[in-house]
């Protein structure tokens, strides 16, 4: 109110001094209008002796800010006019403080929100927003602490302080375990406390505060942390305006910190994709190589393999190898799971393939299931083993795995557990016989199951006519039609 005075009013370029000096000259010159100080701003005054006489004050809101004298009814009436149009140009003002407060803050989100927008470095983002609220909001101390993950604890994402050495230079105002800080958390609402050393909740160095202002940090319905600014100067408190600068603050380094937040996860979710893909890579290598060396030439037998991994690496085995007596012996398998787990497991089996001593089919099952138990709980395993003698005779035993081929006949085995689930298990023989133009197919399931992008199974229809052909056609047919798992496809066959 103090910047509205009689003088202004009656400036010649108000926009009410026409209207007032018409007032005055209808009066007639007896009036005059003097402000609070005893200056005449309007008329001249009349002698001490003067008849009828009177000074009526000109107030707004409770405010004097001069008089006019003269007969009463025309010294009232001009009064009442300079009373209404200083009220009216002190609620002009008062608006025009409030727009430009306004606008103060939508530049204020209009240039915090810029400068956020380019920062995802949580530290950046925590600087740049106390840097802002220093400007705007006397304080000597100020910190964000955030949390990084959904109700986890708070830690320090920016702060600053008298003096770079202290305590409160790095951590800011509060501690992350502050009482102060878990009631903005818990309450979700901005404060003041102008009188921190009698506050209850004031602990240790917070009794050294003389002004105290906080604001959540939220982020949609998550609250990410806070920022608090204080002061330790005499006499310092915060306002309800300074509260609202903050939280406009708050608002748009809430959003900044959660975007910051998310592009950290992003680069660690990146990080440790690029080291399982490494990892990945390095175990299918291995695992080429051992697959590489698990088949070895024999002769006498005509022995062609493919094997397709599903993805980098695969849970399909075989195992190829020439017995003491000139016989073949081959094994194709599958184990449970997928990725590293189950390439570990492949290179636990046949490690102990190698290393079996016995030629027997279902002994080397038998023993290569107590293996497995032995490894604890790795799943299962099934398998498919045989011995094909060079007269062409064969012993055949089966862990649950998809049964061979002899020339297109699916061979019959007995139902068996596959390797793993139960220990001391044994497994029945097939015996049977090669002829000189036949040939033995052994596949993993994944070329029965391959599956059409309409649903359909290649199933064992198709299976039987496709194992005619040579292991190449078999695993490239599969592929094509629709491979869901890793396909292998061994072909024995008598060199005559």
């Amino acid at each position: 109110m103090a910047s509205v005075t009689l003088r202004t009013l009656l400036s010649p370029r108000a926009g009410s001094f026409g209207v007032l000096k018409a007032l005055y000259e209808n009066l007639g010159s007896n009036t005059c209008v003097i402000d609070f100080g005893g200056k005449t701003l309007l008329g001249q005054p009349s002698s001490p002796s003067a008849v009828n006489e009177t000074r009526v004050p000109v107030q707004v809101q409770e405010e004097t800010l001069g008089f006019v004298s003269g007969p009463q009814g025309p010294a009232t009436t001009l009064a009442t006019l300079l009373a209404y149009l200083a009220g009216r140009e002190s609620e002009g003002r008062a608006l025009a403080s409030e727009v430009l407060h306004l606008y103060r803050e939508v530049h204020l989100i209009e240039q915090l929100s810029e400068q956020l927008a380019a920062l995802l470095n949580l530290t950046a983002v925590g600087d740049s927003a106390l840097a802002q609220a220093r400007r705007l909001i006397a304080a000597t101390h100020g910190g964000i602490l955030v949390m990084e993950k959904a109700d986890g604890p708070l830690a320090g994402a920016g702060s600053f302080g008298p003096d770079d050495n202290t305590s409160a230079a790095k951590t800011g105002p509060l501690a992350p375990d502050s009482q102060f800080a878990a009631s903005i958390l818990e309450k979700g609402i901005a404060e003041i406390v102008n009188d921190c050393a009698s506050d209850p909740r004031a602990v240790g160095a917070e009794h050294h505060l003389k002004a105290l202002i906080c604001a959540p940090l939220r982020a949609g319905q998550r609250t990410v942390g806070l920022i608090a600014l204080a002061s330790v100067e005499a006499g310092a408190s915060y306002s309800t305006a300074d509260l609202k600068l903050l939280n406009t603050i708050a608002l748009q380094t809430g959003a900044a910190i959660a975007n910051s937040l998310l592009c950290a996860e992003m680069v660690d979710a990146a990080r440790a994709r690029a080291a399982m893909a490494a990892e990945l890579h390095a175990a299918s290598t291995v695992q080429q190589l051992l697959l590489q060396n698990a088949s070895r030439p024999t002769p006498g037998f005509r022995v062609e393999s493919v094997y397709l991994p599903a993805s980098e690496v695969g849970g399909d085995f075989f195992f190829v190898s020439p017995a003491p007596d000139g016989s073949l012996l081959a094994i194709v398998g599958d184990v449970s799971g997928k990725g590293l787990t189950a390439a570990m497991r492949v290179a636990v089996i046949l490690g102990a393939l190698g290393a079996a001593t016995s030629h027997d089919p279902g002994e080397i099952l038998s023993g290569l299931n107590n293996v497995l138990i032995a490894q604890g709980q790795l799943g299962f395993t099934t398998a498919c083993c045989m011995r094909i003698a060079l007269s062409g005779e064969y012993v055949l035993a089966n862990a649950g795995h998809i049964a061979p081929y002899q020339s297109g006949r699916e061979l019959e085995t007995p139902p068996a557990l596959p390797l793993g689930l139960a220990p001391d298990q044994e497994y029945e023989c097939v015996y049977g016989k090669l002829a000189a133009e036949e040939h033995l197919v052994l596949l993993s399931d994944g070329v029965l199951e391959a599956t059409s992008p309409s649903g359909e199974l290649l199933g064992f229809e198709r299976l039987a006519e496709l194992v005619l052909s040579d292991v190449h056609t078999i695993a490239e047919t599969a592929a094509r039609f629709g491979q869901e798992d890793d396909i292998t496809v061994l072909s024995l066959a008598l060199d005559r």
